[in-house]
């Protein structure tokens, strides 16, 4: 049975296309070939693009791999269908499949390496494959929870201008494993550490003072570092509550602010 043998409950991308009446690419990425989830597909050329970046899922299961990284959570994807814009969801290598044809599939790259430079440079080559295809004139990359690290080392890749929004995301991968007491991400890299002060692209970092799972205290290491960016700490919401249910006016003052 494959790394990705199927899991009951857990929707893989040809799935949740159908679901949700979207169109299904499959993009090469390095090694990998990543599903990419697109809404508003006819519209997305030639104007503002809207990438989003899910989180890490389940990793683990108690004190085992995961044989699937995929969850059952699906907010980054909610928050992209509550997008009136062009918008399109990018898998990361190995999710969102219930088995897979296309090596090299292990562990490592949703544990310890969930954040490595091999999942960035896979994101990164699938990047271009679709910037070459929809040729927008500025891009806005959306992370939620850890997808909004390696949403954050993804903008550092890109020539366009870029703004990067986080949701409820762990910036300081060292300060959060510390905080949880879980093993260190060995092959990971931190935005606090990889992130030069003063990066070229517009940050905004969404927060829930009552989050438990990403505590806005492991966030300060990163914040110290990024003065400059944007820092929207909401009182009443939490991990998942209630970024779906405010997404539409949160992203429209985002691009308000940036207009």
């Amino acid at each position: 049975m494959s790394l990705l043998a199927a899991c009951g409950g857990i929707p893989d991308a040809k799935q949740l296309a159908a679901r949700h009446g979207l169109s299904l690419q499959q993009v090469p990425g390095g090694p990998f070939v990543l599903p990419v989830l697109a809404s508003r597909h006819e519209q997305a050329r030639g104007g503002r693009l809207h990438v989003y970046l899910a989180g890490d899922g389940r990793p683990w299961l108690g004190r085992e791999r995961a044989a699937n990284p995929t969850g059952r959570s699906t907010v980054a994807l909610e928050l992209m269908l509550a997008d009136p814009h062009p918008a399109l969801l990018l898998g990361r290598p190995c999710y969102h499949q219930q088995d897979t044809p296309f090596p090299p599939c292990e562990a490592d790259l949703w544990t310890e390496g969930r954040y490595s430079r091999a999942v960035l440079d896979a994101l990164a080559d699938a990047m271009q494959r679709l910037l070459a295809e929809y040729q927008p004139s500025s891009l806005m990359l959306v992370g939620y929870s850890g997808g909004g690290v390696l949403a954050l080392l993804l903008a550092q890749e890109q020539t366009l201008p870029t703004t990067v929004v986080t949701v409820a995301s762990n910036l300081d991968t060292a300060a959060w494993t510390r905080h949880h007491r879980h093993l260190p991400l060995t092959g990971s890299l931190n935005p606090t550490l990889e992130i030069a002060p003063g990066a070229a692209f517009r940050q905004v970092h969404l927060a829930g003072a009552g989050d438990r799972v990403v505590p806005p205290a492991t966030t300060i290491g990163y914040r110290e570092r990024h003065p400059a960016a944007e820092y929207w700490l909401h009182e009443d919401f939490d991990h998942r509550c209630c970024w779906l249910e405010a997404w539409p006016g949160l992203l429209a003052k985002v691009l308000a602010g940036g207009e």
